[in-house]
């Protein structure tokens, strides 16, 4: 028991010493820890140290609810300073060979009996073991904590960026802490997540990490929001709607076409990337219910009086698919020259409405639109307003 209690008295007596040696070990092998203040540093160890001996005298394997506090806070600050958890335990392995191999030394010069040595070395890394779990545990909490935290802050600011909360100075500052250049246009971006759809793969496929387009999005309403130096790929497989480029702080305009153009294409049932322009005034058609079924009342409503309806809306949709030429649009139905005379006549009598006025043309162009529970992609709008006509027989007006 004189040994033990004298090699123990010793190795505290040379604690700051001691602490030191530690301190200089770990900054030698471990970079991360060259960033840490010395003096805190060997501050810190010269604590941590105190504890391993004592408890390691005391043969004590297990730790209190006072060093688990006191182990709890060293793991969350490494988390703080940013040293990875397998750095963090390298170092505490780092300070027991360093104190073992000088407690060895002192045994040496005391005399104390290899025994006496043995069960030092043993006790210390009972307690060191148990304490290094501890302490790895506190770490990767607050890792976690930290990272939720992060990405909290991250997606208040696209959320606030997207709407326009953010005032103007604010705003740079915290863009340049996340490294994007207050220079250059950003399209806002909408995607709809689905149950097939992760919203870290979808935020891959939008190039949310791509290096070359530079962005930050979350996730709002089931949708992953955000903006990008790059509009993504019309092809993506997805439903995305983009908004205009524009700079940060005009982001909010962006996001709104962006949800805009994203109601189209859900309304259309298409998928892919577009932006509000690539759908014009179908955008309205598609997400304006109301004014669709005024027009379809308004035009389409009144054909069902003739008894013919089906072949007066086919009439219809291919003269104005074909440019209003009404040889193209006979040739289209298959049908003759004055049968599609007649039938945009009757059309006229029945509605009480000219073809030779815009604003009918437009409004009954609406109504045949609203018409389809849906609406064609860009590409392909021409080809399909055609795709609704229907091969009919003679007309009583060739006769």
């Amino acid at each position: 028991m004189a040994e033990w209690d004298a090699l123990f008295d010793t190795l505290l007596g040379q604690l700051a010493a001691l602490a030191g040696r530690v301190g200089e070990a770990i900054q030698a092998q471990l970079p991360t820890y060259r960033t840490l203040g010395r003096a805190t540093l060997d501050d810190e160890i010269g604590f941590q140290l105190e504890r391993v001996l004592r408890s390691a005298r005391g043969r004590r394997a297990a730790v209190s609810d006072l060093e688990l506090a006191e182990l709890t806070a060293i793991g969350e600050a490494r988390a703080q300073q940013g040293v990875p958890v397998d750095e963090m335990l390298r170092a505490w392995r780092i300070g027991i060979e360093v104190v073992v191999a000088h407690a060895r030394a002192e045994s040496a010069r005391l005399g104390i009996r290899d025994a006496a040595v043995l069960e030092f070395v043993q006790s210390t890394l009972a307690w060191s073991d148990v304490a290094m779990v501890a302490t790895a545990g506190a770490h990767r909490r607050a890792e976690l904590a930290f990272g939720f935290a992060e990405e909290e802050q991250r997606a208040t600011f696209v959320r606030g960026a997207l709407s326009g909360a953010i005032p103007a100075d604010e705003l740079g500052i915290q863009a340049k802490a996340y490294g994007l250049d207050l220079t250059r246009d950003y399209v806002a971006v909408r995607a709809l997540l689905s149950d097939t759809t992760s919203q870290r793969k979808l935020e891959w496929t939008l190039g949310f990490h791509d290096p070359a387009s530079r962005g930050l999005g979350t996730v709002v309403d089931g949708c992953v929001v955000g903006f990008l130096s790059q509009p993504p790929p019309r092809e993506v497989d997805a439903v995305v709607g983009i908004g205009p480029p524009k700079p940060l702080g005009l982001l909010a305009e962006s996001y709104r076409l962006a949800t805009r153009a994203l109601t189209t294409i859900q309304a259309c049932g298409l998928r892919g990337a577009y932006d509000i322009a690539s759908f014009g005034v179908r955008a309205a058609v598609a997400t304006d219910a109301d004014v669709g079924d005024v027009l379809r009342k308004r035009y389409l409503e009144p054909l069902a009086e003739g008894g013919s309806a089906r072949e007066l809306i086919a009439t219809v949709r291919a003269f104005l698919a074909c440019g209003m030429h009404v040889e193209r649009a006979a040739t289209r139905l298959f049908v003759h020259q004055n049968t599609v005379r007649y039938r945009l006549a009757r059309f006229e009598e029945l509605t009480g409405a000219s073809l030779r006025d815009a604003e009918v043309l437009f409004g009954v162009w609406w109504a045949l639109r609203a018409g389809h529970d849906g609406c064609s992609s860009p590409q392909d709008e021409m080809s399909n307003l055609g795709a609704h006509s229907v091969r009919i027989g003679p007309d009583p007006a060739d006769a």
